[in-house]
C-alpha cells in the first residue's frame, strides 16, 4: 500500500446541500487578503484560537508555512475553502494526532460566506477523505460550549454528539468546557449500505 503523504496534498471537490460547487485546495498567496479578513473577524475571534494581533504577516504565514507544513510532516491537511469562482470562503484543518488512526478538525468561514452551506460540506468531505484515504479511525469535532454555529456545522455533517467534555480546550490562557462529536469508520459504513 502507498502512503498518500508520498504524494502532493489532493484537491478535494464537493457540492453544498444547496447545490453550489466548493474545492478544498491547497491555500494559495492569493488567498491571504481573505484569511486576514477571516482572522480579524470578531466572531473568528470568539470561538478560535486564531491568535490575537493577526496581521498579513501571519496570513502569507498561513498560506505559506501553517498550511503545507501539516502535509509536509504527515499529520494531517489543512485546506482552503474555494467557492465556483476560485475566491476564499473559509479553511479547515484535518490534524492528526499522537495516534495516527484519530484525528480533529478545526475550521473557520468567511464572515461574508456564512450561512451557504460551505462548511458542513467541505467538514463531511475531509472526515471521508481521512477516513478513506488516510486509513482513520476517528475524526473528533470540539468546540466551546456556546458555540451554537459550529455544532450545527458538524451535526449537519454527520458527526455524531458524545458530550461535553470539562475543561476541554484552551483558549487564550484559560480553559473552557467543550463540546465533542465524531465520525467514525463504521458511521461511513452505514451510511453505504443505507444507500
Amino acid at each position: 500500500m502507498t502512503d498518500p503523504y508520498d504524494d502532493p496534498q489532493p484537491v478535494l471537490r464537493t457540492v453544498t446541500d444547496k447545490g453550489a460547487a466548493l474545492t478544498l485546495r491547497p491555500a494559495q498567496l492569493a488567498d491571504t487578503s481573505g484569511v486576514l479578513a477571516a482572522c480579524l473577524d470578531p466572531e473568528t475571534l470568539r470561538w478560535t484560537t486564531v491568535p490575537l494581533g493577526y496581521d498579513h504577516e501571519k496570513a502569507v504565514g498561513f498560506v505559506t508555512d501553517y498550511a503545507p507544513g501539516w502535509w509536509q510532516r504527515r499529520q494531517g491537511a489543512a485546506f482552503v475553502l474555494a467557492d465556483a469562482d476560485d475566491a476564499y470562503v473559509g479553511q479547515i484543518d484535518l490534524r492528526v494526532s499522537g495516534d495516527p488512526e484519530v484525528a480533529d478538525v478545526g475550521f473557520l468561514t468567511a464572515p461574508h460566506a456564512r450561512g451557504h452551506g460551505y462548511m458542513s460540506a467541505a467538514l463531511r468531505a475531509v472526515a471521508e477523505w481521512g477516513i478513506r484515504e488516510l486509513g482513520l479511525a476517528r475524526v473528533e469535532w470540539k468546540a466551546y460550549v456556546g458555540n451554537d454555529g459550529s455544532r450545527r456545522v458538524a451535526e449537519k455533517a454527520g458527526f455524531r454528539y458524545e458530550g461535553v467534555q470539562r475543561n476541554g480546550c484552551a483558549h487564550r490562557g484559560e480553559r473552557r468546557d467543550a463540546w465533542v462529536a465524531a465520525v467514525v469508520r463504521e458511521d461511513l459504513s452505514a451510511v453505504e449500505e443505507e444507500a
